[in-house]
């Protein structure tokens, strides 16, 4: 486990030609998806931390402008700049590497694409056909019509989730959308008590609209759903729209499921609803881990005093990915066969921190004056929960010293390099996600060995510290168990042609794949029309028109101008995205 961990993924390009017979186009697409896994973080245009550029775009890898020589010259990988900084020996770009780096075909594949000249990236949308929104109500309205499909009585728990907004868009390839309705999947399951993996049922023939029965995951219950709905800033009717053919599906719909809200953007819940409040809600998580442990059935104190592997398994190391301060882990059995998981983590210029001198802490797990080892107790700031879902997924719980649920990690201890929230902070839920991507995480203790205590005390650490072989396989049967299930909720979106016997380790993580980009990129004119399902942008140039557009601040946008997503999102009864909407005669359902 690396608790509070989130690593920078580091592209390092070079090795043997394994991709030279591909086609100019379908090179460029997978140099296209190697840069966006392992380069967009710091490098997605405007505003982006890295500069200006957009590793997205090839126009600006060889325009001089962003950097001269270019970042990219065609037919000479090695007289490239990008590519003779992330192959540097010496500090090599990105600064700073994580155990896991790009495959050796990763790694060939931006070589091969500089070597045959850096063809342009293939534009998706000359073989994928506009997704309208009356395809997309129509379908929703048919699979609810479709008795075979769903019962009457089951109507009223169908929920839908589209991707059109993201297969309208030609950036993104056939790979992208795979890795979208993967983390779909992972996404509802993983926010979800429910013993059983629930695959998304796609209701349409692009696959680009999938339902849910809210009932399999728990959510029918407790008003979960509506707390969705109340997040939701893209809700829109058409009674007034142009398109008359709209308002009766919507209605129908409506009617059907007896939702304001039906259907919802994938890419929005995927991004939204594994953060807080949303995960905190749809999971069920408690604002205190000690009521989390009493509802799981983890005796912490009993398993302190009385330690066995099988209960309570310790571990210590100096220091984490992004924490300069040492760390300690450890696991006790839960409920139904599960696993609990908690580490402990320390500020700087905490003075009860070095486990080595204080290993039989927390101080707090008993009562003041009760502590069987308080000088050898530390005190810890803050820590990272990781528990067993019983569909075989996790959960996760950042807490405080004093066990207090908090949203996001404090910066002066951890940090999320990859920015996967949008953020550096490491955020409850999607930042665990990213980089918990195979579940639990190997690591090795320091401290059973190599205490600074004596006597009872150094006794105690030796029961609750245990040795490496006990600690490895409790790792690995967890881990085993969490990719058991991860191949249930996204295996058949990741599998296919090429990719169809890949190892799921292989596959990057499909959640924070949607949330980064999703939090981190910037919308145009072009990105507005596709979330207004407006095909040609001109039209609402047009029909707004540019005085409306700057009563809206968004003039900017007819001269190549861009806003970021929680503008864009922002809401004070509507969002932003709702106000330009009327203005093209959608009704707004304001969010409540």
């Amino acid at each position: 486990m690396s608790g509070w961990k989130i690593g920078i993924v580091v592209l390092i390009l070079g090795g043997s030609s394994a991709l030279g017979a591909d086609a100019p186009s379908e090179l460029a697409g997978k140099a296209r998806g190697v840069l966006k896994q392992y380069c967009f973080r710091c490098h997605h245009g405007t505003g982006s931390e890295g500069g200006e550029f957009d590793v997205g775009k090839q126009a600006d890898l060889l325009d001089k402008e962003f950097h001269d020589p270019s970042l990219v010259v065609p037919g000479k990988p090695e007289g490239s700049y990008l590519y003779a900084r992330v192959t540097a020996k010496s500090s090599p770009m990105p600064p700073k590497a994580i155990a896991e780096r790009p495959s050796e075909a990763d790694k060939a594949v931006l070589r091969d694409w500089i070597a045959a000249g850096a063809p342009g990236f293939p534009d998706e949308s000359t073989h994928r056909p506009f997704v309208t929104l009356e395809s997309v109500l129509s379908s929703a309205r048919d699979y609810l019509r479709d008795e075979r499909k769903v019962d009457r009585a089951d109507r009223h728990n169908i929920r839908f989730f589209t991707l059109h907004t993201l297969a309208n868009d030609p950036a993104l390839s056939d790979a992208d959308l795979r890795i979208a309705r993967a983390a779909l999947s992972k996404a509802i399951n993983s926010l979800s008590r429910k013993p059983g993996i629930v695959i998304p049922e796609a209701v349409d023939p692009a696959k680009t609209v999938y339902a849910v029965n809210i009932a399999d995951l728990d959510w029918d219950r407790a008003h979960l759903w509506q707390a969705v709905e109340r997040a939701y800033p893209y809700g829109l009717s058409y009674e007034s729209f142009t398109d008359k053919s709209l308002d009766p599906l919507d209605e129908e719909i409506c009617q059907l499921t007896g939702a304001d809200l039906p259907i919802i953007r994938a890419d929005w819940f995927i991004a939204t609803a594994t953060r807080p409040p949303l995960y905190h809600i749809l999971l069920q998580i408690p604002k205190d881990a000690r009521i989390l442990e009493h509802d799981l059935g983890v005796r912490m104190v009993e398993d302190f005093l009385k330690p066995r592997p099988e209960r309570i398994a310790r571990a210590g190391f100096p220091r984490s990915g992004v924490s300069g301060q040492n760390r300690m882990v450890e696991r006790h059995d839960s409920r139904e066969g599960q696993y609990y998981w908690k580490s402990y983590d320390f500020k700087a210029d905490n003075a009860r921190s070095k486990l080595t001198r204080f290993p039989l802490g927390p101080l707090n797990l008993f009562p003041e004056g009760r502590h069987p080892y308080p000088n050898q107790a530390f005190v810890h700031d803050g820590g990272e929960i990781i528990f067993g879902l019983p569909n075989g997924l996790q959960g996760y719980l950042l807490v405080d010293g004093k066990d207090g649920r908090i949203d996001a990690g404090p910066i002066v201890v951890v940090a999320d390099s990859l920015k996967t929230g949008g953020t550096a902070e490491v955020i409850n839920g999607v930042s665990c996600m990213a980089c918990h991507k195979h579940g639990m995480i190997p690591f090795e203790d320091t401290i059973r060995n190599s205490s600074a205590v004596f006597g009872p005390a150094e006794e105690a650490v030796r029961r609750l510290y245990v040795e490496k072989p006990v600690m490895d396989r409790l790792v690995k049967q967890d881990a085993d168990r969490f990719l058991a299930a991860l191949e249930k909720a996204t295996g058949p979106f990741l599998r296919d042609g090429a990719d169809q016997d890949k190892p799921l380790r292989e596959f990057a993580e499909p959640v924070s794949e949607v949330a980064r980009p999703y939090r981190l990129g910037f919308l145009d004119l072009a990105a507005f029309a596709r979330e207004l399902d407006v095909k040609d942008p001109q039209t609402i140039a047009r029909v707004v028109g540019e005085t409306k557009l700057k009563r809206l601040g968004l003039d900017g946008l007819l001269h190549e101008g861009v806003i970021g997503r929680a503008e864009w999102e922002a809401t004070d009864g509507l969002s932003l995205m709702q106000e330009l909407a009327k203005e093209l005669r959608y009704t707004p359902k304001p969010i409540r």
